[in-house]
C-alpha cells in the first residue's frame, strides 16, 4: 500500500480500541482486519492496513523482555523472562487494534 493509499484508508477504519464499531446497533468490521483460520486461534488475527499479523508483530519483540516480578519477602525485582512466557503480546486476534489509528475520538474530529 503506498502513501496515497495509506492516507484515504484512514478513513475507512473505524474508531476506537477495536477492529470493528457498530452503527445504528449493526456490526460493522474494519475492511482490513482478517483471521488466517490455518493460525492458532490466539495469533490468527491479520490487518492488511499494516500488512501484519499477529505471528508477524510477536516475532518482533525480543527474545528476551524485562519484566517486574514479586519477590517472596513482598519487594518488586525486575527479572529477564523468554518472550514465550508472556505471549500474546499481539491482539490482533481478539480485534483490538495494532494501527493505533483513531484510537480516541479527538482523532476523527
Amino acid at each position: 500500500m503506498n502513501r496515497f493509499q495509506k492516507f484515504f484508508a484512514r478513513f475507512f477504519i473505524p474508531s476506537g480500541f477495536y477492529c470493528y464499531t457498530y452503527v445504528k446497533d449493526k456490526y460493522k468490521p474494519c475492511p482490513f482486519y482478517s483471521k488466517v483460520r490455518e493460525r492458532h486461534h490466539q495469533e490468527n488475527g491479520y490487518c492488511s492496513y499494516l500488512g501484519q499479523g499477529d505471528w508477524d508483530i510477536n516475532d518482533s519483540y525480543p527474545s528476551m523482555m524485562e519484566v517486574n516480578k514479586k519477590q517472596e519477602d513482598g519487594t518488586m525485582k525486575k527479572v529477564m523472562i523468554p518472550k514465550e512466557e508472556i505471549l500474546p503480546l499481539s491482539l490482533l486476534w481478539d480485534a483490538c487494534k495494532e494501527c493505533e489509528i483513531k484510537l480516541y475520538d479527538k482523532d476523527i474530529k
